[in-house]
């Protein structure tokens, strides 16, 4: 095979070190990086895809609502009490 650039053999070489059974792993980890590297450069206003890197939802409430969900189902860990 022939590569274009340094980076394709260093890639390649990197690629070639890992275990025969994690190379699809691999090739998922490097498609999500592409996808929010993409996300990431998008200068225009248009609504972003999900990247896949991170949760993403649409909620109604305000900023001051969803805080207070949130405290009011994270009070404790165990029978520790946390302040937040």
């Amino acid at each position: 095979m022939q590569t274009e650039t340094e980076y394709e053999e260093m890639v390649l070489q990197e690629l070639r070190a890992f275990p025969q059974e994690a190379i699809p792993e691999v090739i998922h980890i490097l498609k999500s990086v592409r996808k929010g590297i993409t996300v990431a450069r998008r200068t225009e206003s248009t609504e972003a895809e999900p990247s896949g890197l991170c949760g993403i939802w649409k909620d109604d409430r305000s900023a001051a609502e969803i805080i207070e969900d949130i405290r009011s189902r994270r009070t404790g860990l165990g029978k520790r009490q946390v302040e937040l």
